[in-house]
């Protein structure tokens, strides 16, 4: 297979920015705060909205604002006289915009808040175009640019989606000269008036970790202006509805004054709330306070080779399954504070606090050293220090992360997988630990590097966490992330004996030192921002080879303020060796492990081992990592979880199991006395992009799960318990059409609706920020779009779905349902191992990797498989090139296949033109290394094929004789010429990959139709 490693780019000849700034951006004492009500349709055209004006606490204006266009005059009337029965002022969207939004928000430097501000913002919008950034300040690049005055003096706003929680908000700058002659003479510049926008849902998710709708925040926060629910949106205007809208802005101005004392409460001075976008924001304000510069600010003439280097090592958390689809009975066990912990252990905090960081070869020694470890010397603390080090490997079978497309898969996924390569790749220290854990030998290293840190940074502060002088940190005292989880664990100790009366502030202070320690201590080392020129940008690209690759790239990474990859990838690498030493552990005791992610692992019971044994071995595995724990507190470093516990005496061990599907897809579960399955926690993996087919009255017992999943997952583990397939049918509205929720983000997703919007003027458009529902239509309908305006009934949304490209309505038996969606759930593959196919279960067993290539990419897609139904993400897998190495050796072995097997059978398996392919072999094309690539895979598609077609056909042919298909269904279904395939299953005809696309397709079929 191809494999990928993580690259690092950068522009030539170019030195690393300073996006450190130490200088205060603060907004006056004034504040806005407003809200929009829309129609109901696709258009979300705004209908009226409410806002006040403050001059700190006090209450200057208070109004509401309309659309004569979408408010017909029966209700303008009704809003004026609510407001003047209740003393607001009233203005068309035009005088809010232009006296309120631009008057203060804009001129008297006011703080603009709301509650889901880009949906806001954009309904005041005449019109939008794709964001324009200066060559400094690329922040805004991807977004959107939004027109909301014809006074050419007031500037658009841009808005960027980073995520469901955030967005980047700032005013454009005006047009024209902004600064008089006479500072122009004197080189003094007048910076843009950027504003400063706060979203309460944002700040909420940076402040307690949490996602939260306006209702939950303000009941979370304790507001006296609690949100109401109403059933009016899209209705006649009534008062009631004005009230609702009014008491809306009133609980987002309450919730904005909670969290921004929350906020002040930590006593940073260096970073106003506005700049507050995530908890790695919060991380990096305390850094700031103390004075810390980032590194690529210290050491900014590091070699870019080395980095390239290091980003090569750089895998995420390892997440896997090894016992699929078999219950099993566990142990349920995570690390404390994985990451803070290995940084602790391996002394990171003096590469933060460095002047830079020092290197050297250091081969000998390393080899030396991994020849001689034993897991019985990574119990040793001081052993972890020595783990700062980067070692190149020729792997020959040994067990390390790989990251592939396994299974034909669209996006990489890592597995610890065997790896043999012929080229030289870079891990960490830690990770070639782990393979000779798991293997029992050590990789053969051909080069080592250790790093140190450097002179400690002059002038560091103390600070107070959450601005209480008992939580005292000093950066140059000692380790931050010691201090730091030493705080909370004293903290938590506190909130045991604590009144009730004081558990509120001290929840808030623990809740404030947890976000603390993970933001600071892995995120925010491998920060990397999609940049995208208009133009193609010359860059250079660098890999395990440390050699510089030329490519050329409109969208390409640009590092975090606190960029330091080797801090990255050491922290990952270590948390994977705690991974790997548990599973060698559990297999020197005689157990088992059922599955693993990032920090936690579910130790297995063989089943002919007793309860009692089980345990026993078990907790010797656990209590293994006791003197590890580097706190002052000696608490169990790999902790037993509360779902291990009877829910009746949460002393008691009572017997949990697991239903394991594919990584991050699975259920644990117990067994009353009627052997009747209670669920104790459920992964909504998978399912998270679904509407709820239906709502339960009955509150959630478990976290993180809808009632319609823990039903879903009921139906797997009972139908997987009796030997029977899962009967689906059994769930409310299962055979409604499945829903989405879509929301126009970003400039590709809102192209969804070029169509549907090209003849109808700007209020009638599908516009950015729109929320919608977008659906998944029947294989015979493929050209399809299907999408409806947002209700919180999926039914009612259907009445009014349309196709995105054409505007006509859709029917009901157009759509996937629920159950044609959900149908292979419980089947998903876990394609990164061997015995994971769909309808496998048992043991899953780790692939032998041989690689082919290496292909350099950007950072990984987050949340792909959900990405699918909704739009993929635009910043997702960047891939920047295969190694240059590789690339030569590929050729000549594709050139010598053109000899062996022509190249009509190549050009065929390749989809390329037989004379591109012919000239290929005489030397007369230099093909791009993607068409190399794609000749490569077909030579080594018709090399397997070779040897095993024909088993292949009777195969295919048995499949379909019991499936009854004839060919000419099979090639409608494969869109392929029925005469050709025909050729190809009798053996007339060598067809490589397409025998393999055809037998992957039946077996899946097969699959599917046993549901059936």
């Amino acid at each position: 297979m191809s494999i990928a490693v993580r690259a690092y780019v950068c522009k030539p000849d170019t030195p690393s920015r300073n996006t450190f700034k130490a200088k205060t951006d603060t907004p006056s004492e004034w504040a806005l705060v407003f809200d929009t009500e829309t129609t109901t349709d696709a258009a979300q055209k705004l209908r009226f909205g409410t806002f006040q004006v403050r001059k700190g606490e006090e209450l200057i204006q208070s109004g509401v604002f309309y659309d004569p266009a979408t408010l017909g005059k029966g209700e303008q009337k009704t809003l004026r006289e609510y407001a003047e029965q209740h003393q607001l002022a009233v203005l068309i969207v035009k005088e809010f915009i232009e006296d309120v939004f631009y008057g203060v928000g804009y001129a008297l430097r006011a703080t603009i808040v709301g509650f889901n501000l880009p949906f806001d913002i954009s309904r005041l919008a005449i019109d939008h175009s794709t964001a324009r950034s200066s060559r400094w300040n690329k922040v805004m690049r991807g977004g959107f640019s939004f027109k909301l005055s014809e006074n050419e003096e007031h500037p658009r706003v841009q808005i960027k989606h980073v995520s469901s929680r955030d967005s980047f908000i700032q005013f454009a700058a005006t047009r024209g000269q902004r600064d008089t002659r006479g500072n122009r003479k004197k080189g003094r510049k007048q910076p843009v008036r950027r504003g400063y926008f706060i979203d309460a849902k944002t700040l909420a998710a940076a402040l307690t970790s949490q996602s939260h709708s306006l209702a939950s925040l303000a009941q979370a926060l304790g507001v006296a202006a609690q949100k109401h629910d109403t059933e009016e949106h899209g209705r006649t205007l009534t008062p009631e509805y004005i009230a609702y809208a009014v008491q809306d802005t009133q609980s987002t101005w309450e919730c904005f004054c909670a969290l921004h004392r929350l906020y002040a409460a930590h006593g940073l001075k260096l970073t106003a709330a506005h700049k507050i976008h995530s908890e790695a924001s919060l991380g990096k304000a305390y850094l700031r306070d103390m004075g810390i510069k980032p590194w690529r600010q210290m050491q900014p003439d590091f070699p870019p080779d080395l980095i390239g280097k290091i980003m090569s090592t750089y895998y995420g958390g390892r997440s896997e399954i090894h016992i699929r689809k078999e219950g099993a009975q566990i142990l349920y066990c995570d690390f404390l504070s994985m990451y803070p912990t290995v940084c602790t252990l391996m002394g990171l905090w003096g590469f933060v606090t460095a002047k830079g960081m020092a290197w050297q070869d250091t081969t000998a020694e390393t080899r030396d050293f991994l020849e001689k470890v034993t897991v019985s010397d990574l119990q040793q603390q001081e052993i972890w220090g020595s783990l700062c080090t980067i070692v190149q490997v020729r792997p020959d079978g040994e067990i390390f992360p790989v990251r592939a497309k396994y299974g034909g898969d669209a996006q990489y996924t890592i597995g610890s997988n065997h790896l043999t390569s012929k080229t030289p790749l870079w891990f960490t220290l830690a990770d070639c630990i782990s393979a000779k854990l798991l293997t029992g030998r050590a990789p053969k290293i051909l080069q080592a590097l250790s790093f140190t840190p450097g002179a400690m940074q002059e002038n560091l502060k103390t600070v107070h966490i959450a601005g209480d002088a008992a939580y005292r940190v000093d950066p140059s005292g000692g380790d931050f992330f010691k201090r730091i989880i030493d705080l909370r664990s004293s903290v938590k100790q506190q909130m045991k004996a604590a009144p009730e009366t004081e558990k509120p502030s001290l929840e808030r202070k623990q809740l404030s030192l947890k976000i603390l320690a993970n933001s600071t201590s892995y995120g925010i080392f491998v920060e990397l921002n999609v940049e995208e020129e208009k133009q193609l940008q010359s860059l250079l690209c660098y890999g395990p080879s440390g050699k510089a690759m030329p490519i050329q790239m409109k969208k390409f990474e640009a590092t975090g303020s606190f960029f330091h990859p080797l801090l990255a990838t050491l922290i990952t690498g270590a948390a994977r060796l705690m991974l790997a030493i548990t599973e060698r552990l559990a297999i020197d005791a005689g157990i088992d492990w059922a599955f693993c992610d990032t920090d936690s692992m579910a130790l297995a019971k063989p089943e002919s081992m007793s309860q009692e044994e089980f345990y026993k071995r078990a907790r010797g595995v656990q209590e293994w990592f006791t003197p590890l724990n580097p706190y002052t507190q000696k608490a169990p470093l790999l902790k037993i979880e509360d779902y291990n516990y009877s829910l009746a005496d949460k002393a008691v061990l009572e017997p949990l199991y697991c239903y394991a599907i594919s990584s991050k897809r699975y259920a644990l579960f117990n067994l009353n006395d009627e052997k009747q399955v209670i669920l104790r926690k459920v992964s909504a993996h998978g399912l998270g992009h679904l509407i709820a087919p239906y709502q339960s009255s009955d509150k959630s017992a478990l976290e993180d799960a809808q009632p319609w999943q823990q039903d879903l997952w009921l139906e797997i583990i009972n139908a997987a318990r009796n030997n029977t397939q899962p009967d689906f049918n059994k769930l409310q509205n299962i055979n409604m059409p499945a829903v989405s929720r879509y929301g126009a983000t970003t400039p590709a997703l809102a192209k969804w609706f070029e169509g549907y919007n090209s003849d109808k003027p700007y209020s009638d458009r599908v516009r950015p920020f729109n929320f919608l529902l977008a659906m998944q239509a029947k294989s015979g309908f493929k050209s399809l779009k299907p999408v409806a305006p947002y209700n919180k009934n999926p039914a009612k949304a259907l009445a009014q779905g349309f196709d995105r490209s054409t505007g006509q309505s859709i029917k009901k038996h157009q759509l996937k349902t629920n159950l044609e969606s959900l149908a292979q759930y419980h089947l998903h593959p876990e394609t990164k191992f061997l015995n994971g196919d769909f309808l496998d279960k048992g043991k899953t067993q780790r692939r032998h990797i041989v690689v082919k290539s290496v292909q350099h990419i950007g950072k990984e897609a987050n949340k792909w498989e959900e990405q699918f139904y909704t739009g993929l993400d635009p910043d997702a897998q960047i891939e920047y090139g295969i190694c240059p190495e590789r690339k030569g050796e590929m050729l000549q072995n594709v050139v010598q296949a053109i000899t062996t097997f022509g190249a009509k059978n190549i050009a065929d398996a390749a989809k390329l033109s037989e004379k591109y392919v012919f000239e290929v072999g005489k030397g007369r094309r230099n093909p791009s290394e993607k068409v190399i690539a794609r000749l490569h895979s077909a030579v080594k598609a018709l090399e397997a094929a070779r040897g095993s077609e024909e088993g292949l056909r009777q195969r295919i042919r048995e499949l379909m004789d019991e499936r009854d298909i004839s060919i000419r269904g099979l090639a409608a279904a494969l869109e392929l010429d029925a005469s050709n395939l025909a050729k190809i299953l009798s053996g007339e005809r060598s067809a490589g990959d397409q025998l393999f696309r055809v037998d992957a397709y039946l077996r899946r079929l097969a699959a599917v139709s046993s549901l059936q």
